[in-house]
């Protein structure tokens, strides 16, 4: 009896056991299939939301692609708002919600073109963004680096924003550098980029391998010569990151350099093409050469002319307080020798003549305000800018550290050669985060780079429109870039060379050639930016809040 006793517990037990594990896995099973479920909803509802955002942004790229430049107060008919129009039309198709932040970013809407729109929709207790701009700027500014010609990529360097290449682009892991009028070639990493950066090609692509030698990228006698043989045709190489290629969809606004530089003459003189009642006299005096055109408006000007750097100051304020823009006559007395320069609203600071800005101080020389130069630039030492700048002649920036000034940059569009050299030469302290050219470079003309000695850190952008012109040493033309990953040296024969060991991820802040991107600039620069004749959108990224 005790047994049969005993057996009936173990049974009972048994079963209560296989119960009990029978019930958990129910109820895991149950658990997982309503995680499994909400799961689906929360990628549905965030597939629905983007889905929704992105629409919106396809629509209202179509339609702003589609309106005729008039005046700013004719866009916001065009567009409408919330309540109305056609933004009112996309809210009800999308059930998104369109928000008009132009005022908060401090854009005159009554000047400008610009417009910028927070577009959202809902993903559970979350919101999707995207914020667009609207403006009437120039391609070159959404780009990171690029050229309406060819782009070489020599070296190391790190690209964080996209990158434009009109005809063809190269990338090559050696990077090419002149010591003491010699050439010479080193060895080093292929370039690297950001995770989210476009290489946008309208042309071919090749790579070079150098590999330890057993390709030569480069025959090197009187200048550096591409060995297209050891290129490889439809492929890239980059190291740990590179970018996605796409071809441009959107038509790439070029800048019409003399047409933008008599403009923003026009501009300084009280004369805006966008006046109904000045518009007569603005085509007329648009159409003159740029000297007859100056002969016609410096009467709007005020003048100043100093034979002593040191009355310079003085000449100044009083030029400044009178409101109008500045006619400088730099003929005499070339150097800026000022400790800051703050222009009104509106006022312009024209330089007839060769225009240096140089600060040996330890505080930067401060600047705000717009410049026209009506001859070559040079730039050298410390420069804190809050400015648009247009060179007719070469621009030439060395042994300096330009930072923006009011959280804002400077745009520098130059029509001659842009050089940028002798830039932290030999400094070997890195950060991916500091720059220490901080705006958008831009030259009508081709430009090459050599940060193989120096460290280039640049927030913003560089763009070589390029011409058909050879680069003096090459055998390109558009954008080159030569840059070494590593710590570097003068040995005093030539230059030493140390490579980084670490890993692929952590090389690319060893790269002596760096671009981030900054889309402020849209915002920042307003009247300052050129004209162009035609709208476009620009998209930031996507954010879930």
């Amino acid at each position: 009896m005790n047994e049969k006793g005993y057996s009936l517990v173990l049974v009972m037990l048994t079963v209560t056991v296989f119960f009990i594990i029978g019930l958990t896995i129910l109820s895991v099973s149950i658990y997982q299939a309503n995680f499994t479920q909400v799961r689906v909803e929360d990628v549905t509802s965030l597939h629905d939301a983007v889905k929704a955002v992105e629409e919106t942004v396809a629509e209202l790229k179509v339609k702003v692609e589609q309106l005729s430049l008039s005046t700013p107060l004719q866009l916001d008919l065009d567009l409408g708002n919330a309540q109305t129009g056609f933004l009112s039309e996309l809210i009800n198709r999308h059930h998104v919600t369109i928000e008009d932040i132009t005022s908060s970013k401090g854009i005159d809407r009554n000047k400008l073109f610009t417009r910028v729109f927070r577009i959202s929709a809902p993903y559970g207790n979350k919101t999707v963004t995207r914020e667009v701009i609207i403006t009437n700027a120039p391609s070159f500014l959404k780009y990171a680096i690029g050229s309406r010609k060819n782009v070489t990529l020599n070296g190391g360097s790190y690209i964080d924003g996209n990158i434009y290449a009109g005809n063809d682009i190269y990338v090559t892991n050696v990077a090419n550098y002149i010591y003491n009028s010699t050439l010479y070639s080193v060895q080093t990493t292929f370039p690297t980029t950001s995770e989210k950066s476009i290489l946008f090609v309208e042309g071919n692509r090749y790579t070079c391998d150098h590999g330890n030698g057993a390709k030569s990228c480069y025959s090197i006698s009187t200048q550096f010569t591409k060995n297209i043989n050891d290129f490889s045709l439809g492929s890239l190489s980059f190291q740990q990151q590179g970018p996605s290629v796409q071809k441009e969809q959107d038509e790439f606004i070029d800048v019409n350099f003399d047409f933008t530089l008599k403009d923003k003459l026009l501009s300084a003189a009280g004369i805006d093409g966008f006046d109904p009642s000045k518009q007569a006299q603005y085509q007329s005096l648009i159409s003159l050469p740029l000297s007859e055109l100056i002969e016609q408006i410096k009467s709007s000007f005020i003048p100043v002319v100093v034979n002593d750097s040191i009355d310079l100051p003085t000449a100044l304020e009083g030029a400044i307080a009178s409101g109008k823009s500045i006619f400088l006559d730099t003929s005499t007395v070339p150097y800026f020798d000022v400790t800051s320069l703050t222009l009104n609203d509106g006022q312009w600071l024209i330089v007839n003549g060769d225009f240096v800005l140089e600060n040996a101080g330890e505080n930067p020389l401060q600047i705000k305000g717009n410049i026209i130069v009506l001859g070559d630039l040079t730039i050298t030492g410390q420069v804190a800018f809050d400015s648009t700048v247009y060179v007719d002649g070469d621009t030439s920036i060395y042994n300096t550290t330009i930072s923006g000034l009011n959280g804002k940059e400077v745009v520098l569009l130059t029509k001659g050669e842009l050089e940028i050299a002798r830039v932290n030469e030999f400094a070997n302290n890195f950060s991916l985060a500091t720059p220490n050219l901080k705006g958008f470079f831009y030259t009508d003309s081709n430009a090459v780079i050599y940060a193989v000695g120096s460290y280039i850190n640049i927030e913003g952008g560089l763009f070589a429109r390029g011409n058909s012109s050879i680069i003096p040493y090459t055998d390109e033309n558009g954008l080159i870039v030569n840059t070494y990953r590593g710590e570097t040296s003068d040995a005093g024969t030539n230059l030493s060379f140390q490579t980084p060991i670490s890993s692929e991820e952590e090389q690319k802040q060893y790269a002596r050639f760096v671009v981030k991107h900054n889309k402020d600039v849209f915002i920042n620069r307003g009247l300052g930016l050129p004209l162009v004749k035609q709208l476009a959108v620009i998209v930031d990224e996507i954010r879930v809040q």
